[in-house]
């Protein structure tokens, strides 16, 4: 009997985001040997450096540099992701979603604009995104049993959170670190912070509108869902669980805690200063001179940084685990596994930084920043941040983390966009934060994506069926606010763009 064999067919799949990297960091290295492309380049203390060809070997050594050139970042999404380790084995989280669910009998259609706020605001604040994952098996089968799809649990919980990413306030992972990689005299984290915030509060409030019209559609006929056919199958796959963790008071105090910290952070990451706020400058003098045994190495608050909120985080996360204390191997154990959650951030954040690494001693970014500052220069202000948000599109689909996109872009365009007009620099960053966080709603390459989806049970073209609507609605009203901002008054300390 002669064996048939079959051919496997070929699917291309895109690299993770390192070997997208590392690829990058090569390809800038064999630039680099073109004559021109590199040269002497002058440092933030205006000491003149040699510039020249990088080598193979530096492949390897421009991630390592990259790394110890970010490691107070690493320090902070480790520290992260050990105090929400810490807040996931409690089942705080899980506990209060369930206990809203429960009270909203009868009027669940409330429980979307809800859930999309309260995500909405952690996506804003610290860009919260990997953290719902552990909540689609809690909301999913309550939406069900109300009568809605399973799309409508996706879209509830994916945009909720997703939305807010894309108009990111505070959120260190966009701001933060594009602030700190652009190296613009004057620009801080509250540039530019009631423009975002008012978009924030534009899109999350169009987001949650399509989603409660969606969900009101399916529920009053079932059949316009994209998803019907797969409706019996869902249903016995999300039967509701009875096993929801009891809201107790020791959740309930674990859940305050939460939200006190994100409060504490918040406001320690608002330039109280510029908005003529001394208050904080004087206490922190106070407590060093009068309370030393308090604190005495603190920065005031509003000044602090990735350590300060780092030292925040894992404080709080101490508490929260003497609160529901299992034993110090525990704490140790779930803090562990939540650093470990997301560590590969840290990872991106250190190969992309290579790439900064590499362009910086070669003197590649200056000579590139010189060459691109005049084309873009003739396009204005209002054109830049047009062209830069389709370039964000673009360069996303490629590489969806937002840290290390950050890391790697805005060591160029920040200058470049400062060199049109004082304070353009803070409205690319929106810019950013924007056309990022909507790819990563929609690409294929997207992690988070792609684990909603499987979790949930939905193919991805049904998925771009139901929310295609909304996505050309974020990217129309992102390209607009972008816009009209560019119009507003800049400057580099300005909180309005």
């Amino acid at each position: 009997m002669s064996e048939i064999k079959t051919k496997k067919k070929f699917k291309f799949k895109l690299p993770t985001a390192f070997t997208i990297l590392l690829a990058i960091i090569l390809l800038i290295i064999l630039i680099s040997w073109i004559p021109g492309t590199t040269g002497d380049y002058t440092d933030a203390e205006g000491v003149v450096h040699e510039g020249g060809p990088a080598g193979i070997f530096d492949l390897f050594l421009a991630p390592m540099k990259g790394l110890q050139s970010k490691v107070d970042i690493a320090i902070f999404v480790l520290t992260l992701g050990g105090f929400l380790g810490i807040v996931i084995e409690s089942q705080a989280l899980d506990a209060g979603i369930g206990r809203l669910v429960k009270k909203m009998k009868g009027h669940e259609i409330w429980i979307i604009p809800i859930i999309m706020f309260l995500f909405s605001i952690g996506g804003t604040v610290y860009g919260m995104c990997e953290e719902t994952i552990a909540l689609y098996p809690v909301i999913i089968p309550v939406l069900l049993a109300a009568g809605f799809d399973v799309m409508t649990a996706v879209l509830t919980i994916l945009f909720g959170a997703g939305i807010g990413v894309i108009s990111s306030t505070l959120n260190p992972f966009v701001i933060q670190i594009a602030v700190d990689n652009a190296h613009v005299d004057g620009l801080g984290t509250s540039t530019g912070i009631v423009w975002r915030l008012l978009s924030w509060i534009v899109l999350t409030s169009g987001g949650i509108g399509f989603v409660m019209f969606y969900a009101i559609k399916v529920k009053k006929d079932p059949s316009k869902s994209p998803i019907y056919k797969d409706k019996d199958m869902h249903e016995k796959m999300f039967a509701i669980s009875q096993d929801l963790p009891e809201y107790t008071k020791k959740r309930k105090a674990i859940m305050a805690l939460f939200s006190i910290t994100f409060i504490i952070m918040i406001i320690s990451l608002i330039a109280w200063g510029q908005f003529g706020v001394s208050a904080f400058d004087s206490m922190t003098i106070w407590v060093k001179d009068k309370a030393p045994y308090i604190s005495r190495f603190f920065s005031s608050i509003g000044n602090w940084y990735f350590l300060e909120i780092s030292a925040l985080f894992f404080f709080a996360s101490i508490i929260i685990a003497c609160l529901d204390w299992k034993g110090e191997e525990n704490y140790v154990n779930s803090f562990i596994r939540g650093s470990a959650d997301i560590l590969s951030v840290c990872l991106v954040v250190a190969f992309a930084a290579g790439i900064g690494f590499i362009m910086e001693e070669t003197g590649m970014q200056q000579v590139l920043v010189k060459s691109l500052s005049n084309p873009l220069s003739n396009l204005g202000k209002t054109g830049f941040i047009f062209i830069a948000f389709i370039f964000f599109l673009l360069i996303s689909i490629v590489m969806p983390s937002t840290s290390g996109f950050a890391t790697a872009v805005f060591p160029i365009l920040g200058p470049v966009a400062n060199g049109i007009t004082p304070g353009l620099a803070s409205g690319t960053i929106t810019g950013f934060s924007m056309a990022n966080g909507i790819v990563n709603l929609i690409s294929p390459t997207s992690a988070i994506l792609m684990a909603a989806l499987s979790l949930s049970k939905i193919s991805y073209d049904k998925f771009l069926k139901a929310s295609w609507p909304l996505i050309c609605g974020l990217l129309v009203g992102c390209a607009l606010l972008l816009i009209i901002g560019s119009l507003l008054p800049l400057s580099n300390t300005s909180p309005w763009f």
